[in-house]
């Protein structure tokens, strides 16, 4: 599947969310091996779709959008505008 894969990609993960961060280490891995830019980035304290449920955890999903909303447009500026 990631062999598909023709365009950068940003990952934005809660930090706790065991699960699917256990596939992050395979996919850095992969991507590299392929030559595809991969930029993971865990927010801790965060949970599972912490953009859409964004007053759970306490503020730290919160915090987390807040963090990764700036992150995705440099990311887009960066990856989008050359």
């Amino acid at each position: 599947m990631l062999g598909r894969v023709k365009a950068p990609v940003l990952g934005l993960y809660g930090g706790d969310d065991a699960r699917v961060n256990a596939t992050i280490p395979d996919a850095v891995r992969e991507m590299r091996r392929m030559g595809k830019f991969y930029e993971p980035r865990r927010f801790e304290g965060a949970g599972h779709g912490f953009l859409r449920q964004q007053s759970g955890r306490d503020g730290a999903n919160l915090e987390a959008a807040k963090q990764a909303w700036p992150a995705t447009i440099s990311f887009f500026r960066e990856h989008l505008e050359k």
